[in-house]
């Protein structure tokens, strides 16, 4: 394996562990939504999904 074979795996990994990181963020900022005066947490969840799609189009 060549090294940019190695650090082409070693970002994707990264990447994929970034990914899941994201998702569990996601879920907590989901449960902490309250009927009102919470927009700043949809709006941080919305980044975070953009987030995850941008590292999903890097890794394609």
């Amino acid at each position: 394996m060549t090294e940019s074979q190695r650090s082409k795996n070693k970002k994707l990994i990264n990447d994929l562990i970034r990914v899941d990181v994201i998702k569990d963020e996601i879920a907590y900022a989901k449960s902490q939504i309250q009927p009102h005066d919470t927009g700043h947490i949809y709006t941080a969840i919305s980044w975070m999904e953009q987030r995850i799609e941008e590292l999903d189009k890097n890794d394609a």
